[in-house]
Parts: structure tokens; C-alpha cells; sequence
């Protein structure tokens, strides 16, 4: 028997392995976070601290890490309680951007609609939708779900790019 298999089997009769330092715990919702690199990534053992510290698990916090480092963005979920903002200026000061999901004011759509001068059966069809549904957001009545949210944010900062992507060229 190898040792690895040896040490494997040990640890299995040892039963599950408990953090030893479990992460502080927040309450509040969670909010899905992008990290992306601004900058060399030679501090990786701080961002993870800080990470763990702001309530990921030791496992969450190495994943996030491995990520940045592979690819220069990740993805993690942390309690709205945790202190964003000071998160974010503690891993800015490590290279790493925090970004999150934008807010929706009230409003929002009704003026994304208005500044591109689309009626509302206009603005529906562009976007693929149902123009009661349409009235319904912007009378507050119901929410766009997350998609429909990312596409009316991305018309509004590129209305060019959505039309490409939405409509083919007919020929």
C-alpha cells in the first residue's frame, strides 16, 4: 500500500474535517460579486485573508483565488452585511476590482426607453418582450427578472451592439 493510500484511509476514519477558524458570519442577503485583476496579483495570500475575512470559507476563498489567478476574474457570493465597500477598497489596494450587480432605481426603464426616443411597443419589440409586460415594469406593478435587467442595461449603454445581437441582417 502506497502512503498516499495509507494517509487517505486514515483520514477517512477520521471522519469529516471541520475548519478549524470557521469564517466570521454576516447576515444579510447575499450579493453575487465580480473580482477582476487591476494589477499584478503578487499579494494572493492577502486577498484570501481578506476574502475569508468578509465570511467565505476557507475552500470559497482558495476557489476565488485559483480563479483570479487562471483567468483574472471570478465570481463569489458574500452577505450584504459584510462591509462592501470596505472590501472593495482593501482588495483595490491588492489589485483586485470589486463589482456588483447595478441597483435598479425606480424609473430606470421608463428613462432608458425615453432617452432613446422608443415608444413602448418599440422599445418591447427590440427587446423581445410582451409591451404589457413592458407597462408592467414601468408601472412598477412586477420586476424584469436578471436577464431582461442585463439586456435593457446594455441597450441603454449600447443600443447599436443589442440590435446586432437581437436582429439579423436581411439579405
Amino acid at each position: 500500500m502506497s502512503t498516499n493510500s495509507e494517509l487517505r484511509a486514515r483520514l477517512a476514519r477520521l471522519g469529516p474535517v471541520r475548519d478549524a477558524d470557521p469564517p466570521p458570519s454576516f447576515s444579510g442577503e447575499l450579493v453575487t460579486l465580480v473580482l477582476r485583476l487591476s494589477g499584478p496579483f503578487d499579494k494572493r495570500v492577502s486577498v484570501a485573508r481578506r476574502l475569508r475575512d468578509a465570511g467565505l470559507t476557507l475552500q470559497a476563498a482558495h476557489a476565488a483565488i485559483t480563479r483570479l489567478s487562471e483567468t483574472g476574474f471570478t465570481l463569489c457570493r458574500i452577505a450584504e452585511g459584510a462591509g462592501l465597500p470596505t472590501l472593495a477598497a482593501d482588495l483595490a489596494a491588492l489589485n483586485v476590482r470589486v463589482y456588483r450587480r447595478r441597483a435598479v432605481a425606480p424609473g430606470m426603464i421608463t428613462e432608458v426607453r425615453a432617452r432613446r426616443g422608443l415608444s413602448q411597443r418599440e422599445f418591447a419589440e427590440m427587446l423581445g418582450i410582451d409591451v404589457s409586460t413592458l407597462q408592467n415594469w414601468e408601472q412598477g406593478r412586477n420586476r424584469p427578472d436578471a436577464a431582461a435587467l442585463n439586456l435593457i442595461l446594455m441597450f441603454d449603454k449600447a443600443p447599436e451592439l443589442v440590435e446586432q445581437t437581437v436582429f439579423e441582417l436581411v439579405a
